[in-house]
């Protein structure tokens, strides 16, 4: 008899804590395989500038002003937990940045290095004495050298466009893109790239063998895809009492894939306020959602028996 617990969270987005958690997961809830289904990586850097005999940055629309150094690692970790980066810089440099893309570009390609080799340290550690599976791929969000990086550990496998055995006769079918989206982001791809790419994945699946799907983007039209309508200005559209209108945004390409290869499981993120569960046929399809900017790490706790769904539960922490 096979029994496999799996801990499954995505969309951290930069948030040192969430990771320690994630990583934390795996003996918090006697996991077998712990999942990151992608956006790892931070959006924002918050430059701390060292003047004369004090460093100054704003965050969250404060002021902060210290002159201690132990006190900047300090804010550096306040900073680092919630999904920001971090950079000291004196004021020409600030100002060089901001008016030279190439040189901002390679100060955040610098510090995304730097904090993933830490995270893989940290992951590498924890789990090198543990029979513990460990999966992460990068999102739609997060640059290409995300994946040069991840393959420098030693107990972090990157499935994506992989297919990779988590079980007996049970495989999971990996894809960290996603359908174009507004912010046109690194691995936004047309639905006609998604759908070739996951029909080349399912080329290489076992014959018989059941399958799980770690896809970033959600299906199309389910629930666990609506995200706020934007206007022109990118901004969320408002309906009659001030509630925001919301629409579906996922692939239709992967609604049609798991419509077509019903996998046993469908493990999805994306849209962070789209915290739910569908069914499409046989299909289980789950996006634990995300509340990285709090520190909050939410998941879902998934016991497979004999490659059969016993239970799931959702989980915030």
């Amino acid at each position: 008899m096979s029994r496999i617990r799996i801990f499954f969270a995505t969309d951290i987005h930069g948030s040192t804590l969430c990771f320690k958690k994630f990583i934390n997961s795996a003996k918090f809830y006697k996991a077998d395989i712990i999942i990151m289904g992608g956006d790892i990586t931070g959006k924002f850097i918050i430059p701390i500038i060292k003047k004369n005999n004090y460093y100054e940055y704003t965050y969250l629309g404060t002021n902060y002003k210290f002159t201690d150094n132990d006190e900047l690692n300090k804010h550096i970790k306040r900073i680092r937990e919630g999904g920001y980066y971090t950079a000291i810089l004196d004021e020409d440099e600030w100002i060089e940045a901001q008016n030279n893309k190439d040189k901002l570009n390679n100060i955040f390609e610098k510090v995304i290095g730097e904090t993933l080799s830490e995270w893989i340290n940290y992951a590498d550690n924890k789990l090198r004495k543990s029979n513990v599976k460990c999966f992460i791929q990068p999102g739609n969000d997060d640059d290409y050298i995300v994946d040069k990086i991840l393959e420098e550990a030693e107990t972090i496998i990157n499935p994506n466009e992989k297919v990779v055995e988590v079980g007996e006769n049970l495989q999971m079918v990996s894809l960290g893109y996603s359908n174009i989206t507004p912010w046109r982001c690194p691995r936004d791809i047309t639905e006609e790239e998604l759908n070739k790419k996951i029909e080349t994945l399912m080329k290489n699946v076992n014959e018989g063998a059941d399958i799980i799907f770690n896809i970033h983007v959600p299906p199309y039209g389910t629930g666990i895809d609506e995200a706020p309508e934007l206007d022109e200005n990118m901004r969320p559209k408002m309906g009659p009492g001030g509630v925001i209108i919301t629409k579906p945004v996922g692939s239709i390409s992967v609604r049609e894939a798991i419509l077509k290869h019903q996998p046993i499981l469908g493990l999805h993120g994306h849209i962070h306020e789209a915290r739910g569960f569908a069914k499409l046929g046989r299909t289980l399809c789950l996006n634990p959602g995300s509340e990285y900017q709090e520190g909050i790490l939410r998941g879902v706790l998934i016991q497979l028996k004999d490659n059969r769904i016993r239970d799931y539960l959702f989980t915030s922490g």
